[in-house]
């Protein structure tokens, strides 16, 4: 969970309340900041993952303020027109292609009101932002500006600017090898041949997203106009942020103004601030919370939340402000209920029947597979389900894998089909020790399932690989068949053709007349790809189907 210092100087003048340290450290938790010490000057505070608009003292003291009755129902943000405009270019379009911006007046920077707004924008770049590649943040002083702005990508060495923390001009190519910033967030534009720039109608660079700002537009005590862009992959993820920033600043009663981008898809305002409506049965919400709710007594607490909320029947009609990212289903409007009402409320209640827990018969099965290899002398391991699609090819096995859509990581772009590439990527990073070398793992792989609810299934496989001088089909073989017999899985060996064993030297595992895995001695061409330098044997087999 991310971690934050809130100023208490600041927090307690925008909660508006005397409250003694004792008191807000009981408070806290209640709306879901965990409590994590206070000096005379600081608040520390843990925030939960899917809520990125408690990562400030004004997000922290407006969700308090509903909590305790100061102020309830969706938070105020009088928002108007500001006759700015961005004009995005095509070029971005395969770069980084969404821009939202704002301007914000009336902006009175205290002490230290820099620092804690650059720790929010920090802390969105590495949780909403996913370390800046999804969503990076610019802040910019408008005073030296001159609208129209322009958001398009260049070439390397086309453009060059004076980039914060530095003196002298340097072009984009030089800020990612050079700049500590640019060294830092390099790999968020390692796909692009031309980057991404902002510049306004006299070609002054505001911002190179999502690396660096320049000097010119830098933020001092002495701004009272900003210019907020944020630019990223995906449009709600930027507008929400947008929102967390706008909200912030609208609760210190600055002024909000809405910024035109006009783009290939036509023209937008933004940021968009129209609530999400989403409705939820108090029925269902007394049900499943233990506790009877009338409708106005579930909106009372959705008010607490800062949620706009109307009793309509049974139901409540919710308004969700779109600094909020939590709601994806009804049941996350039975939490913020559960959250208005006060956790310490619930009574907790002994169970009717007892139970008497015990391991499951799968747990049972996978302990038992590693008990066995273990007594013959393998090593476990235990490596991730996701994997790449590059490991799986060295493998022979990147055929019909399940693919991530928009994988974080290109480290991490697929779900493992076999277990076998991990454990050969394993072994190629001990060739430094003595050999034989013996290892396996029992897990979780997904293959694809057209019968299937969700279109794949997950299985428990169990894999052993033994790489010494004398490694071979039959030490394998005889080792398979031991392990899958006690596992109750008495199995027959065929012949096979596979591009992952030397041929002559591979079987199938036959478990009552279906394939169940496969056993070898691994082809030197696919050892070669890992960098192993002694022959490996090796099986793989199915143990059960998981049912979730």
């Amino acid at each position: 969970m991310p971690s934050i210092a809130l100023r208490k100087k600041l927090f307690l003048k925008l909660y508006g309340r005397k409250v003694s340290d004792e008191k807000l450290a009981e408070l806290l938790p209640l709306i879901k900041c965990g409590f994590d010490g206070m000096t005379e000057d600081e608040i520390k505070v843990e925030v939960t993952g899917d809520r990125p608009d408690l990562l400030s003292s004004e997000g922290v003291a407006r969700a308090l303020k509903g909590f305790t009755g100061v102020e309830q129902g969706l938070a105020k943000m009088a928002i108007t027109p500001s006759g700015m405009e961005f004009n995005v270019d095509k070029s971005v379009a395969s770069v980084r292609p969404v821009l939202v911006a704002a301007q914000v007046q009336g902006v009175n920077f205290e002490e230290d009101d820099i620092v804690e707004l650059m720790q929010l924008q920090e802390k969105l770049h590495v949780t909403m932002g996913r370390k800046r590649r999804k969503m990076a943040v610019g802040v910019h002083d408008a005073s030296q500006l001159k609208p129209p702005f322009y958001y398009k990508a260049v070439s390397p060495k086309e453009i060059s600017f004076v980039p914060l923390g530095k003196e002298t001009r340097m072009d984009l190519k030089e800020i990612l090898a050079r700049h500590e910033k640019g060294i830092d967030y390099a790999f968020t534009l390692a796909h692009a041949s031309a980057y991404p720039v902002i510049v306004d109608s006299q070609d002054q660079v505001l911002s190179f997203p999502p690396i660096i700002n320049g000097v010119l537009t830098q933020v001092t005590d002495r701004t009272t106009d900003l210019l907020l862009e944020i630019t990223g992959t995906d449009f709600e993820t930027c507008n929400t942020a947008l929102n967390i920033l706008c909200q912030n600043f609208a609760d210190r009663g600055a002024r909000i103004k809405l910024v035109a981008i006009r783009g290939s898809n036509g023209t937008k305002t933004t940021p968009e601030t129209k609530p999400t409506i989403m409705h939820v049965s108090t029925t269902e919400a007394s049900k499943a919370l233990g506790v009877k709710f009338s409708p106005n007594e579930a909106a009372e607490c959705l008010l607490r939340q800062r949620i706009g909320a109307i009793p309509e029947g049974d139901y409540v009609a919710c308004e969700i402000p779109r600094y909020r990212t939590d709601f994806l289903h009804p049941v996350d409007l039975v939490e913020e209920i559960a959250l208005g009402y006060g956790y310490n409320k619930f009574q907790p209640k002994p169970p009717s029947i007892y139970t008497k827990g015990e391991t499951s018969s799968l747990t049972r099965k996978i302990n038992y597979a590693a008990e066995l290899l273990i007594g013959a002398g393998y090593v476990e391991a235990s490596t991730y389900i996701f994997t790449n699609v590059v490991k799986a090819a060295k493998a022979r096995d990147a055929t019909d894998l399940v693919r991530i859509k928009n994988p974080v990581n290109s480290e991490y772009d697929c779900l493992r089909k076999t277990l076998l590439p991990n454990l050969l990527e394993m072994l190629s990073k001990n060739t430094h020790y003595a050999y034989p070398q013996k290892i396996f793992e029992v897990g979780e792989t997904v293959s694809k399932d057209d019968k299937a609810d969700v279109k794949t299934v997950t299985e428990i496989r169990v894999c052993a690989l033994s790489a010494h001088a004398n490694a071979s089909l039959s030490e394998s073989a005889s080792l398979a068949c031991e392990v899958l017999d006690k596992l109750g899985l008495h199995c027959e060996l065929s012949a096979l053709a596979s591009e992952k064993y030397l041929k002559g030297r591979v079987a199938k595992l036959i478990h009552n007349g279906k394939i169940i895995g496969d056993v070898g001695e691994i082809h030197p061409a696919v050892l070669a790809e890992f960098g192993i330098l002694v022959p490996v044997a090796a099986f793989e087999a199915r143990i059960t189907k998981v049912t979730y």
